[in-house]
Formats: C-alpha cells, sequence, structure tokens
C-alpha cells in the first residue's frame, strides 16, 4: 500500500513538473513571438517613417533623384524578371534591349534575387509595386536580421533592437534610397548571409556551409557589388576568426590552435559553392577580365576619404546643405560619396569596445578592415592624397573587382559590424539601469538615431505616365525560332546615355526597342553605321555616299530588312529643334504622316510595302567623305567594314563591284566575310579601276572586311592609309537567277 501511494506520489510530481514546463515554454514561445513582432512591427513604422509620403504612392510611383532615372531601370528589372519567369524562360539575357541583338543581364544590375522575392506583387500589381516592396523590406528585413543576429552575438534584446536600427536607417541607406538604384538600396541580403557566416564559423556544420553558399549567391543574383564585398568579408572573417580567439588571450598572441584553423578553413567554403556555382561564368570572365569595363581609372574618386565615415548625416535638412558643400570643395563634381557610419551607432559602439573587448573585437577588426578596403586603392584624407597604399591596392587589378566602381560601398558592410558593437554598448549601459531606465534608453537611441542620423526630410516622389497609344499595340512578331522580329524605334534613342526613360512604355507595349539602358551599355555599333537608324539620331545624310543605293533609298531598304516596324517621337522630352531634324527626315524617307500625334507622342508607321531584302552599308574603317569633280571617295585605313544583312531564311548570291586606287603604291587588298576568305586583289596606284567579286551571302548579319597595308600620309598629319574608294555597290539575287 505504501509502495502504491509512492507511485501515485511520483507520478503526480511528474505531472506537475511537466504541467510546470508546458507553462513556462508556453511563456516562453509568447514572449519571443512578442519581442519578434515588436521588433518587426517597429522596423515598419520606421519604414514608413523615413519614406514619407511613398506610403500614399505605392502602385503609381518611387522615390529616385534625377527624375527616377535608375529607379524605373530598376522597375523594369523587376518587370523582366517576372515576365520571364512566369513564362519559364530564363531572365538573363533579354532581346527587348539592343534591337536586333539584344544583351546579356548576367553581369549587370538585374536584381534577379529581389525580382524573384517581389514577384507575387510585381505580377499582381505592377512592377512599381515591386519596387516599393523591395524598398520598404530592406529597411524591415535588414532592421529585423540584423536584430536577431545582434541578439545571438549579445544576448540582449534592447541592444539588438537598437543594432537594427543602426544598420538599416543609416545615412548611407537612406542615401541610397534618395538615389534611386535598387540593387544598392536593397541591403536586406547581407545580414542574412552574414548572420548565418557568424553561425557557420561558431559551429561548423556542413549543412550551414551550404545555406552560407546558397546566401551568397543570393546575395550576389541581387547586386554584384554586394555579392563581391560577401566575398571580401567571407576571406576577412575567416582571418579573424583564425587569428583571434574567442576572448583576449592572457599572455599576449599565441598562435593559432586548432580550432581556430577548422574554423577559418569552414569560413571559407560559401566561397567555394559560390564559385563553382558560377564557375561557367566566372570562366568566361576570366578568359575576358575586361568585359565589364575596366573601372580602375575612377576607383581612386569613388573610393572614400577618412573623413567621410565621421561625416553628420549628409541629407539632413539643417545641416546636409552645409556638409555638402564643405565635400564638394574637397572633391568638386564628386558622386556616391555619403558613406557615413552614423553618429549614435559610432557613441554607442564605441562603448561597446572599450567596456567588452574581449567579446568585441572581432567585430572591430571586421569594421576596421572593412573601412581599410572602403578607402580604396590609397588614403584620402580631408581631400589630401597621402599617397599611403592600402589593402585594396591589392586587389584592384583582379578580374570582376577591376569592373567595381564604387569601394565606398563597402561602408555597408561596416555599419553592419558598427551596430553589433552598438549593441553590446547598450546591453553595458543597460545592465547598469533598472528595467524602466534600460527601455528609456533605447527608445531615446533610437529617436535620436531617427532625428539626427537617419531624417533626410519627406522624399520627392516621382510618376511616370505611359502614353494610352502604347497598350493598342498589337503583339511583336516573331521568327521561327521564337525571337522578335520586329522592333520600335524610340527617339531620343539615348544610347549610351543614362537614361531610363524608353524603358517605362516597353513595360506596356511589349516590344524589342533600339537602344536601351543597362549598368554597362554593350558595344552597340548598329545605330552607329545602320542607314535610316542613323540619320534619325540627327547624323546629316550623305545622299552621294560610295554605296549604291544612297539615302534616303537605303534607309528605306534597312528600316525594313531589320524589322523597324514603328519610329515614335517623345514630345515631353523638350527637343524641339532636334524632332524638326528628324520630320524633315522622316519626310525624305516618305514614311507619310503620323499615325497617331497629340502634344506628346507622335507614331510613324513603317510602310508595309517596303518589302525586306539584302542590304549593304559601311561599317568601321572608314574616314571622311572627300570629293574633287568628277570624283568622291573614301579612305580606308589598314582595315574597313562593308555590313551587310541577309534578312532571308536562305542565301543569296552577291555581286560586289567596287571602283579603287591604292595610295602611292600598288597594294594587295584582302577581303573576307567574316572569318572566310573571299579574295585577293592587287589595287594599282595609277587611277581607279573597277573590281567585280561574287560571294554567296549565308541568312543573317554578316561583315565584309577589306584589309591592306597602310602607310602614314604626311598631309593628314600621319594617318594611316591604304586604298580609296570611289563608288562600291551591291547586288543580290535567288543563287538559281545568277550565272
Amino acid at each position: 500500500m505504501i509502495e502504491e501511494r509512492q507511485a501515485a506520489d511520483y507520478a503526480e510530481d511528474r505531472r506537475q513538473d511537466n504541467s510546470r514546463r508546458l507553462v513556462a515554454g508556453a511563456g516562453q514561445r509568447r514572449r519571443a513571438v512578442v519581442r519578434h513582432s515588436g521588433a518587426l512591427l517597429l522596423y515598419t513604422l520606421l519604414a514608413f517613417l523615413v519614406s514619407w509620403p511613398l506610403g500614399r504612392s505605392l502602385t503609381t510611383g518611387v522615390i529616385g533623384a534625377v527624375a527616377g532615372v535608375d529607379a524605373f531601370q530598376g522597375t523594369w528589372n523587376l518587370w523582366w524578371v517576372a515576365a520571364t519567369i512566369s513564362h519559364g524562360q530564363s531572365p538573363f539575357f533579354t532581346w527587348l534591349l539592343y534591337y536586333p541583338y539584344g544583351t546579356d543581364l548576367f553581369w549587370q544590375t538585374l536584381q534577379f534575387s529581389h525580382g524573384v522575392a517581389a514577384l507575387p506583387l510585381t505580377l499582381i500589381f505592377g512592377p512599381i509595386s515591386g519596387f516599393n516592396w523591395t524598398l520598404l523590406t530592406s529597411f524591415v528585413l535588414g532592421g529585423y536580421v540584423t536584430f536577431c543576429f545582434a541578439r545571438r552575438v549579445t544576448s540582449h534584446t534592447l541592444g539588438a533592437l537598437v543594432a537594427g536600427v543602426i544598420f538599416a536607417y543609416s545615412p548611407y541607406h537612406m542615401q541610397r534610397m534618395v538615389d534611386g538604384p535598387l540593387e544598392i538600396t536593397a541591403i536586406q541580403w547581407l545580414p542574412c548571409y552574414l548572420f548565418a557566416l557568424y553561425l557557420l564559423l561558431e559551429d561548423p556544420r556542413w549543412w550551414r556551409s551550404l545555406l552560407c553558399g546558397a546566401l551568397l549567391l543570393w546575395v550576389s543574383l541581387g547586386s554584384w557589388y554586394y555579392g563581391l564585398f560577401c566575398v571580401l568579408a567571407t576571406g576577412c572573417a575567416a582571418l579573424v576568426w583564425l587569428l583571434m580567439p574567442d576572448e583576449s588571450p592572457r599572455r599576449g598572441w599565441q598562435w593559432p590552435r586548432r580550432h581556430q584553423w577548422t574554423a577559418a578553413l569552414w569560413g571559407v567554403t560559401p566561397v567555394i559553392w559560390w564559385g563553382l556555382v558560377l564557375a561557367p561564368r566566372l570562366i568566361g570572365l576570366a578568359a575576358q577580365p575586361d568585359a565589364l569595363w575596366d573601372l580602375r581609372s575612377i576607383q581612386a574618386e569613388r573610393s572614400a576619404d577618412l573623413m567621410d565615415f565621421f561625416l553628420p548625416n549628409p541629407l539632413h535638412p539643417l545641416w546636409g546643405e552645409a556638409i555638402r558643400a564643405t565635400r564638394e570643395r574637397l572633391y568638386p563634381q564628386a558622386i556616391i560619396w555619403n558613406v557615413a557610419l552614423g553618429w549614435v551607432g559610432l557613441a554607442l559602439g564605441a562603448v561597446g569596445v572599450v567596456t567588452t573587448w574581449g567579446r568585441s573585437r572581432r567585430w572591430l577588426a571586421m569594421l576596421v578592415l572593412m573601412l581599410l578596403l572602403a578607402l580604396g586603392p590609397s588614403l584620402h584624407v580631408a581631400g589630401y592624397n597621402t599617397g599611403l597604399p592600402l589593402p585594396f591596392a591589392l586587389i584592384q587589378n583582379l578580374p570582376g573587382i577591376r569592373a567595381a566602381q564604387r569601394p565606398s560601398h563597402l561602408a555597408v558592410i561596416a555599419i553592419l559590424m558598427l551596430s553589433i558593437l552598438a549593441a553590446y554598448g547598450l546591453a553595458w549601459l543597460s545592465r547598469r539601469m533598472t528595467a524602466r531606465g534600460a527601455a528609456l534608453l533605447a527608445a531615446g537611441a533610437v529617436g535620436l538615431m531617427l532625428a539626427v542620423d537617419a531624417y533626410a526630410g519627406p522624399m520627392t516622389i516621382v510618376s511616370r505616365t505611359v502614353h494610352p497609344f502604347y497598350a493598342t499595340l498589337p503583339p511583336p512578331p516573331m521568327d521561327a525560332a521564337g525571337r522578335p522580329s520586329g522592333a520600335i524605334m524610340p527617339l531620343p534613342l539615348y544610347v549610351n546615355i543614362n537614361r531610363s526613360e524608353n524603358l517605362t512604355p516597353q513595360m506596356t507595349h511589349g516590344w524589342p526597342i533600339l537602344g536601351g539602358y543597362v549598368a554597362r551599355p554593350p558595344s552597340y555599333s548598329f545605330s552607329q553605321y545602320t542607314p535610316g537608324v542613323r540619320e534619325l539620331q540627327g547624323e546629316p545624310p550623305q545622299p552621294a555616299d560610295l554605296v549604291r543605293p544612297g539615302w534616303p533609298q537605303a534607309g528605306q531598304q534597312s528600316l525594313a530588312a531589320y524589322g523597324v516596324r514603328y519610329i515614335t517621337l517623345d514630345l515631353t522630352s523638350d527637343k524641339a529643334d532636334y524632332f524638326a531634324t528628324v520630320r524633315r527626315y522622316l519626310d525624305q524617307l516618305q514614311l507619310g504622316p503620323p499615325i497617331f500625334a497629340d502634344t506628346t507622342l507622335e507614331v510613324y508607321a513603317v510602310p508595309e510595302a517596303w518589302s525586306a531584302r539584302p542590304v549593304g552599308f559601311l561599317g568601321a574603317g572608314w574616314y571622311d567623305l572627300e570629293q574633287q569633280p568628277p570624283y568622291r571617295w573614301r579612305w580606308m585605313g589598314q582595315e574597313a567594314e562593308v555590313r551587310l544583312l541577309n534578312p532571308f531564311n536562305h542565301p543569296t548570291l552577291a555581286t560586289l563591284t567596287f571602283t579603287a586606287a591604292s595610295y602611292a603604291q600598288p597594294r594587295a587588298l584582302a577581303l573576307r566575310l567574316d572569318a572566310t576568305a573571299l579574295a585577293q586583289l592587287t589595287i594599282s596606284a595609277s587611277g581607279p579601276e573597277t573590281r567585280h567579286l561574287r560571294f554567296l551571302l549565308p541568312s543573317g548579319e554578316h561583315t565584309l572586311n577589306l584589309s591592306a597595308s597602310a602607310t602614314p600620309d604626311r598631309l593628314r598629319n600621319g594617318t594611316p592609309i591604304s586604298v580609296r574608294v570611289f563608288g562600291l555597290e551591291l547586288r543580290f539575287a535567288e543563287p538559281s537567277q545568277g550565272s
């Protein structure tokens, strides 16, 4: 009986213990939900506050300086990613820009990750909504993940809450929002990756390594700048974890122990996975290291000055203008220089370093390393170039890094490190106060941060109206391969000019356009040489040039052969004189009256009667037209091009007739179609002589290359010349019609 009673008492005690654990666990979960929900709510409210009045224009306008040039490029990127993914296509190449060649978007500011994250909103409410969602989540998610990161490191909720504000609402981030480039504004994935990297360094596991590799790829596909910065930060973190143990050693520095080597080796594995996934692209980039442009010449001027980190908020309505004027005097015409860390973060970070040295010194080391890299190849202080080389100079010549024009933006990772130091600082202060006092301290820090470091006044909302005409256009025609075979020529064309106006209506009509706007424009000689296209950009026609037929027939033939279907004039661009010239050339081309016209838009249709047929015209390598009656001619240098287009899906027989004479002495003239040799002719220097050449022209676009040895001409300031061509005529016929 006694044993039964003891067993019953024991069972009751166990039930009570389980009940208490369940109650305690439920309480902890409730507190966790309240804690995380409160953090998300705070960061959401602050996001709408600092971006106000964006909340009233979430589907109609964006924040963006310079009339929203970069911001509306960002909306196009989101639209393109959503359009391609929803149709099961790759977004990394587009035929819609730089017609007829299209352009590779992989190394551009495509913002693939942001496009995927905003996909539902973009498809349902449009790309402007997707853009604003991404912008707002850069504050909310960026702040929240930093909160989780800092709380894991410091075990202090209020300190972590303030850390999220310091990172997400820094002067750097506010400046990026004002400027408008979404790939730089969207900082939210940086703390995601670096938090995961920290967990990997502290407790290496395979799944954490793979997760870090995936996050590094995700960051990179959202912004190659931030992906590159994370790669550099990964190397720095592995080095710091190798050389600095958890706590300060009592007897100075010691050789790293085994667990430090293990952590450091695990720390670099995310870069290995990242490199393996991107290997095909990276190998191609290494083979052509300047394919992304070589920007080393401007890296110094777009590196940070040491004083930039400690400036007061340059956007603040009270003192921002004075700060910007002072910076302008030191660096006239400087751009993208605002990398201020924020005074509240600096103050709390300093407290954290001084009071918790053993735990905070790793984060201080990371902060210093990131700032050193942000300073660029040499140290500048208050406008003075000290000439002192810095670590960035060691990596400046590497492929990929040589194409980066913004070393100063490495400050964004430094700000994240500073936010963790600030969390340490506020935690130390809070533990010396009552709970109420600590809460007031955190609230005061957030308020001071917003009032001093983050406030930039009301934002300017930029909207663009798409003309209703574009919605009436039919879908573009497609060829047998499913590629667009027709295009719109929007004027002004804005080739290699930072203007995104032509991208906005494209999101409505969906047609390919000539030209376009990407961060690093491709070579686009099509607009430079193609008859009709060249003149409609304002170039004077050459009615009596070498190639026959000349203007305007050559323009008619080229527009028809290349499938240019519509020519639009954006009358809101304030270019009345330019359009007066364009209308004169349109009249010479005999396009007829516009099919639509009002005060903001004129639209001309290329007549369907202009049937597509093979065409040829001059390309690169020809000097200016000269004449002395009864002759006219162009000199060529060592090489010159004749561009050819066969719009048929089968070869055609081409007959080239040209009249030429050599400079000073007879010269061998080699003719090559693409990579295939056609003929080698000896051109006499005694006078013009006419030659004929027949060849089969395959379908598509080709280059007929003429080459001869060139000699510097003293009468032309040493310009090398070889052969002058007096006339050039191309005739095309079906192979069965040739003899």
